[in-house]
């Protein structure tokens, strides 16, 4: 077996040290430092980046791949951030897997059982399709999958009580 390259072993290290908090001050994204806001804030907050993210690549003709990929995690940070607000839920509870974001979703009566069905459906047929695969996304699949992230996003904002948090307008 070859002997890995220096430049890998010392990325890897550089990694460790960088979440393991030992390269300094923490430098985050604009309106995500964890010491300001509490962790339902960071989770939509969370969701407006990806969501910001998946127009910039959608803008930049194609990387449907990571629109799915994002527009799915920016789904589930939505039904988080509205879990954590309208329960004693912590952000722990979903430390474990897909299902428990769009199973409390329906729990908390935001979208109904059939929605949260089709929704896991959805992510387990189609993500891991377009991500595993050696198929290739295509853009009317990345773009229904953004679709679904924004319309959720937007419902979730215009009525959670912290609303006023979303920074997609920004």
């Amino acid at each position: 077996m070859p002997d890995e390259p220096d430049d890998l072993v010392d990325a890897v290290a550089h990694a460790e040290a960088a979440f393991g908090g030992q390269l300094g001050r923490l430098d985050y994204e604009e309106h995500l430092d964890p010491d300001s806001h509490d962790s339902d804030v960071i989770q939509l907050r969370k969701a407006c980046r990806l969501l910001d993210a998946c127009r910039l690549l959608r803008d930049h003709d194609g990387y449907h791949t990571s629109v799915i990929e994002m527009s799915f995690a920016a789904i589930e940070r939505t039904l988080e951030f509205y879990a954590l607000t309208a329960s004693n839920d912590t952000i722990d509870d979903f430390r474990e897997g897909h299902d428990r974001a769009y199973d409390r979703a329906a729990d908390l009566q935001l979208i109904t059982e059939e929605t949260a069905r089709r929704l896991k459906q959805l992510y387990r047929d189609n993500r891991a399709a377009a991500y595993y695969r050696d198929t290739v996304a295509a853009a009317q699949q990345a773009e229904g999958v953004f679709d679904i992230a924004v319309t959720l996003h937007d419902y979730v904002a215009n009525f959670a009580r912290l609303s006023h948090e979303c920074r997609c307008l920004d």
